[in-house]
């Protein structure tokens, strides 16, 4: 039967070394419902498609034209969507005292570099819950995250990440920054 406890969850984020530089990898939070959802309406959109290549090599209509350009923004949105729930993810790298921050899945990367002289206040926070329960939903991308279980001052700014962590393990990771990042990140002057 088991022994009536409820087992911890483990750490999310892997530590990782690449060429030298270690590195934290936080993979995307898989959403199965939104997954399936996307993949069965991805089958029809596809013969959608299709069917509409089909017309336009037949009977050549300007607007479909249109049309099927519409339609591939479509399919590589979906597609790409469940590219980042297989594979996304969000990798912090702290080296040579800057901080990087990764954001996707390959080839659909992107990146945001940080002087660690400027970092201030560096620090875990609750990710915001909103009240519809969709925290986890992935931010695409190419956007910096609103929400995360690390925050830190830069400039006249607050910056997010490790949106797909719990405020204990976005501790963790502070400990791990703080390591990493010049002392006056840590402060708030």
């Amino acid at each position: 039967m088991g022994n009536g406890y409820v087992e911890p969850r483990g750490a999310r984020r892997r530590i990782e070394i690449v060429d030298g530089v270690e590195r934290i990898r936080i993979p995307m939070r898989r959403n199965w419902f939104l997954m399936l959802f996307i993949a069965v309406w991805l089958t029809g959109w596809t013969a959608g498609g299709i069917a509409a290549f089909t017309q336009l090599f037949t009977h050549f209509e300007p607007f479909l034209l249109v049309w099927l350009c519409g339609w591939a923004v479509g399919w590589v949105f979906a597609g790409s969507t469940i590219l980042f729930q297989i594979r996304g993810a969000e990798t912090i790298v702290a080296a040579g005292g800057d901080l990087e921050i990764r954001s996707g899945a390959t080839p659909f990367v992107r990146r945001w570099r940080y002087r660690g002289g400027t970092i201030r206040n560096l620090q875990s926070a609750a990710p915001m819950n909103d009240p519809f329960g969709m925290r986890h939903f992935q931010t695409p991308y190419w956007m910096r995250s609103r929400s995360g279980a690390v925050r830190f001052d830069y400039g006249a700014e607050t910056i997010h990440i490790a949106a797909n962590v719990d405020e204990p393990e976005g501790r963790e990771i502070v400990a791990w920054l703080a390591r990493r990042l010049p002392a006056t990140a840590m402060g708030t002057g």
